[in-house]
């Protein structure tokens, strides 16, 4: 496996921990804080989460597609 393509799936990998966790925090905050924060207030961190998360899902599956076609090219030789 390339330099590349670890650093690029370290990277999604990561990434999917921030926005799961931003996505996940976000969707209990209103029941966590007895309706004092609102549905619509926490759309503001649920929606950039699942965005990221999304993101960064794609990000780490185009890194573990090049690590396996680097792997791959290598047995072959």
């Amino acid at each position: 496996m390339t330099k590349v393509a670890f650093a690029v799936m370290v990277l999604g990998f990561l990434g999917m921990l921030l926005g799961g966790g931003v996505l996940l925090f976000s969707a209990l905050l209103p029941s966590l804080t007895d309706g004092r924060t609102s549905w619509d207030e926490a759309l503001l961190g649920i929606i950039p989460g699942a965005v990221v998360l999304s993101i960064s899902f794609m990000i780490a599956l185009v890194g573990l597609i090049v690590a396996m076609l680097t792997r791959r090219k290598k047995s072959q030789t």
